[in-house]
């Protein structure tokens, strides 16, 4: 009898953190900051996709935040973001700072009944230089003409047009990047590669995941754990300083070749 009573309160416990699941709550939130004298926006965000877009004639930051969380209704995600998130976007000594955060321990309630991002869609100015921190989610930047510095969690990354440096520190996740204007660097713990018209040279220290390189106008040195590694098309030389387990192949290169 004891065991039946306790099966049917799991039952009933389990019927109501799915049903917790079954609905969410979202908002939308808009921000706005006037981009003249800011050289460098800092971004601070967690989990949820991060979409940037650069635009030449814009004077200005616009964030469009969408709070997104499972397990709450309606009524309860304006009180939901005044308890548990932190979304602001500021000046601090001379740069644009946005955060973008949800207290971890929310999303640790009783069988995880709760879960919650947001969602970040955002147009700059070109001219801005981006220092990125990320939790986890897609990343997509396109049409900056500054250098782009990112630390990331896990997700995807995907960026084009960038016009200066791209510095990424990964954690998982694949990466495609395409037309750089600048020199390229990529540490980079596990996900796929893929580096396409690079004006400048390219420098990655890969854990495991295929790397493929192409149409590089600079030196490419590549240190790899796993994966196989394709480089195609490169005006200077190229440095395969450690080729762990998979295959290598190197054609089109009008330097030297070290192995």
């Amino acid at each position: 009898m004891k065991l039946g009573k306790i099966l049917v309160l799991f039952i009933f416990l389990f019927g109501c953190v799915s049903a917790g699941f079954s609905y969410q709550a979202e908002k939308e939130f808009k921000l706005n900051l006037q981009a003249e004298g800011i050289k460098t926006f800092e971004i601070d965000c967690g989990s949820g996709y991060l979409k940037i877009r650069g635009a030449e004639d814009l004077d200005r930051i616009e964030v469009t935040a969408n709070l997104v969380v499972k397990g709450i209704d309606e009524d309860e995600i304006k009180e939901f973001k005044a308890d548990h998130v932190t979304l602001t976007l500021g000046k601090k000594r001379g740069k644009a700072v946005l955060i973008s955060k949800i207290e971890s321990d929310i999303l640790s309630s009783i069988f995880k009944s709760k879960s919650a991002r947001i969602d970040l869609d955002i147009r700059i100015p070109k001219k801005l230089a981006l220092d990125i921190d990320d939790g986890s989610g897609l990343i997509e930047i396109s049409d900056v003409n500054a250098a782009v510095e990112l630390e990331d969690g896990s997700g995807s990354i995907e960026m084009e047009n960038i016009g200066a440096a791209v510095a990424i520190d990964d954690g998982s996740g694949s990466i495609e990047l395409e037309n750089i204007n600048g020199d390229l660097e990529i540490e980079d713990g596990s996900g796929s590669i893929k580096v396409t018209d690079i004006a400048g040279n390219v420098d990655i220290d890969d854990s495991s995941g295929t790397i493929e390189v192409f149409e590089i106008k600079g030196t490419v040195e590549v240190e790899d754990g796993s994966g196989g590694i394709l480089i195609d098309g490169v005006e200077k030389d190229v440095d395969i300083k450690r080729a762990g387990s998979g295959s290598v192949t190197i054609r089109n290169v009008k330097g030297t070749v070290k192995r």
